[in-house]
């Protein structure tokens, strides 16, 4: 009985598609003096990142072989379920998801509720606990969420943030 259960409830969950957005190219360098300057460190804090537009400004002035992916690069720091970590960097492709336009539905943040929201679609997204999911909007109704970066600890402090295009 408890396996036809656990069948019953695999089958109705819906699984999140987080590959709407192109895979581009994504590797940006935080020695630890960079971190410092343009790194998250405290829950819930936030920054984005993306090079055709300079933001920010003077970060690529550090790392000008900087790529940010599709829509630009959304770092926060918050819930890393695989270390079990709070405070941990995560980051995301900015370009929603639903709209799948990197010139006019760019990700804002939402210092109040700790979403990511599209102000095109209205769309919002969990990107300290959720991992990217949608929470509320049309992204809800396809199960669209973000598109998700690897953080990697770099020997010496600091961190990496990158992809890998198959």
């Amino acid at each position: 009985m408890a396996t036809l259960l656990a069948a019953v409830a695999l089958l109705g969950c819906k699984q999140v598609n987080d590959d709407r957005i192109p895979a581009y190219p994504v590797r940006m360098e935080f020695n630890q003096q960079v971190w410092e300057l343009y790194g998250v460190h405290t829950y819930g804090e936030y920054g984005i990142f993306d090079h055709s537009t300079n933001i920010p400004a003077g970060y690529y002035n550090f790392d000008p072989d900087a790529y940010t992916g599709y829509g630009g690069v959304l770092l926060v720091s918050g819930y890393n379920f695989e270390t079990g970590d709070y405070n941990s960097p995560l980051a995301y492709d900015r370009a929603c998801p639903y709209e799948a336009d990197r010139n006019n539905a760019l990700l804002s943040f939402d210092s109040e509720t700790l979403e990511a929201y599209c102000p095109n679609c209205g769309s919002r997204y969990d990107v300290c606990e959720g991992a990217g999911s949608p929470v509320s909007g049309p992204a809800v109704e396809r199960n669209y969420g973000l598109r998700r970066y690897r953080v990697i600890d770099r020997s010496g402090g600091g961190y990496m943030v990158t992809n890998t295009i198959n």
